[in-house]
């Protein structure tokens, strides 16, 4: 049931595959940089992009306060890897280019999300102020050890 393609010891992840990292958005000193979140592969291969999860809030529930946009899933083994009631931010995603992600930051629960939600996903961010940030390599090298250059 692999469906990783194997690069030196590097395993290159897929869509849906879902992976624990810290990303510095806005900078390095955010919360995101901080610890580790959940983020759902949108788009794999050279020009990566993905999409947060992190564990629900009820004031997620409150439109004046992003994410605007979102999805929220119950922790489900057949759906899911979260082992909490989870927000999908659909607001926005982080793209990264010519990086290798380490097979191990992948989830161990389950390393994806099922078909059905990897669709809603698609269809929860198809709208007008949707909009990804493209993150610089440098940071995100620094802080995740296991996410390396391709350059």
């Amino acid at each position: 049931m692999l469906k990783y393609l194997k690069m030196g010891c590097f395993w290159l992840i897929d869509e849906k595959n879902v992976i624990r990292m810290r990303v510095p958005f806005p900078d390095i000193d955010s919360g995101l940089a901080a610890r580790p979140h959940m983020y759902i592969c949108l788009k794999s291969g050279t020009q990566k992009e993905f999409i947060k999860c992190q564990t629900f809030k009820p004031r997620h529930l409150f439109r004046n306060k992003a994410p605007h946009n979102y999805l929220i899933e119950d922790p489900d083994i057949d759906r899911n890897p979260f082992y909490d009631k989870t927000t999908i931010d659909c607001d926005k995603s982080f793209g990264v280019e010519n990086v290798t992600v380490d097979k191990s930051l992948i989830t161990d629960k389950r390393e994806d999300v099922c078909d059905a939600l990897f669709r809603g996903v698609k269809h929860k961010i198809n709208h007008s102020n949707f909009v990804t940030n493209f993150l610089d390599i440098a940071p995100l090298l620094t802080i995740n050890s296991k996410i390396t250059s391709n350059q």
